[in-house]
């Protein structure tokens, strides 16, 4: 889980907001704490269902099977999005280490992670990703200090910096509000996380996880702004603050050293890619190729050629995305107005509230998407009043509205939508 989530975004992307913000860029991933660690404790165990490969599955046997086509269909698009910024730091790696035009390193780098996903599916996924939390966890710790002994120390960086680099509280507190809900909506219902959950021992495991993982984001989120901030003073004036972190390797590591780092950098963005691979397969092959297109039975060469060619396909979109974007977290977040913001109440409150509705978890979701969109492109940060909130606040208070009020408004589900609610899993 961990491995997962350390993933491009939470270390070249808050790496490059802190180049240009400062310190105060650490909460791109302190967000994440207080969303994994409330999960972790109150929902994780709630979802490990019985007989459940895909989260989507939930909306059809609370819902109904258009509510979960419509909840694949936008996860797939999320991840195709979100995919993108992972082969993105791999590609900024090369080219910075390496000097490795970005869209050969591009290619590259999808090749890699095509090839070990499409070879193990999910035992070389974990396998690769506990290996790859290891290296992550060991690059940060050589790279920080030396780091620090480049740029003087605290004393250097004080000294080197506006002072409003040094301060947490050099951000806006309603983009923070608005990545917390970012985190929320994720963990709780993209299939890369939820995944771990499907497949953990017990509920114990289930939470450990998301638990661990929390309080390892709160250490690892401060390096990397501190990081962030060394790089302001060793490589002044980038014109892309995405090569950051990699020319920092090659100008002042040690060249074994500079390996290790190296890799920490394409582990960070791997262990992500490869499980949001696997998740789009999954969540394509279960639950639109078996019920729309499969006839008869395909035997199980004929299923590992269709989540082949699937993986495939999401590689070439996502590469597709990552030549027309290039701002990491701006990627990650649209990903997110996709999917998590709006399937967030439907799947949540439809754990614990059978009141509600098929047409309600319907009408939340496109609704939301709509709003987030436009409130994304027209209107966050522009519009006066309320309607210039951050656009994930309006997508969720429209889905949260919808949902509550449809819900009331229509007939109550019938007992069989319901019952398996109250199953407890082992």
């Amino acid at each position: 889980m961990a491995a997962t989530e350390f993933g491009g975004s939470s270390l070249i992307g808050a790496m490059a907001f802190c180049y240009t913000i400062g310190i105060a860029g650490a909460w791109w991933d302190w967000s994440a704490v207080p969303a994994l660690v409330l999960l972790g404790v109150f929902f994780a165990g709630r979802i490990k269902l019985p007989q459940m490969v895909t989260v989507t599955e939930f909306f059809e046997r609370r819902y109904n099977r258009a509510a979960r086509t419509l909840a694949t269909v936008m996860h797939l698009l999320a991840i195709v999005t979100q995919l993108s910024t992972q082969f993105m730091v791999g590609a900024v790696a090369l080219h910075g280490v390496l000097g490795v035009p970005q869209k050969l390193g591009l290619l590259l780098s999808v090749a890699f992670v095509l090839l070990y996903t499409m070879g193990g599916g999910l035992i070389a996924v974990v396998n690769t990703d506990v290996v790859q939390f290891i290296i992550i966890v060991l690059s940060i710790a050589v790279a920080l200090p030396i780091s620090l002994f480049r740029a003087g120390g605290f004393a250097g960086l004080a000294a080197a910096i506006p002072p409003e680099f040094l301060s947490f509280g050099n951000i806006e507190p309603s983009k923070v509000l608005s990545w917390c809900l970012f985190c929320f909506f994720t963990y709780a219902t993209n299939q890369h996380y939820i995944q771990r959950v499907f497949a953990s021992r017990d509920q114990a495991t289930a939470r450990f996880a998301f638990v661990f993982t929390g309080v390892s984001y709160f250490l690892y989120g401060l390096a990397v702004a501190l990081l962030g901030v060394c790089i302001v003073v060793l490589l002044p004036g980038l014109s892309d603050p995405n090569l950051g972190y990699a020319l920092l390797i090659k100008t002042y590591m040690p060249s074994g050293v500079a390996g290790l780092i190296l890799g920490g950098i394409f582990a960070a963005s791997m262990s992500t890619a490869d499980s949001m691979l696997l998740a789009a397969s999954t969540l394509f092959v279960n639950d639109i190729y078996n019920p729309f297109f499969r006839k008869g039975d395909p035997g199980e060469e004929g299923a590992l050629r269709t989540i082949r060619t699937v993986t495939l396909v999401i590689c070439v979109l996502s590469v597709t995305v990552s030549m027309l974007m290039s701002n990491i977290i701006d990627v990650m977040y649209l990903g997110g107005l996709f999917y998590s913001t709006a399937v967030f109440f439907p799947l949540v409150i439809g754990l614990f509230w059978k009141r509600a509705t098929a047409p309600a978890a319907l009408a939340s979701m496109i609704c939301a998407v709509v709003a987030g969109l436009a409130s994304e492109f027209f209107l966050a940060g522009k519009a006066p009043g309320l309607l210039g909130l951050p656009s994930n606040v309006i997508a969720s208070s429209v889905s949260l509205a919808l949902f509550v009020l449809i819900s009331l408004a229509t007939p109550k589900p019938p007992e069989e939508k319901t019952a398996f609610l109250s199953h407890k899993a082992g």
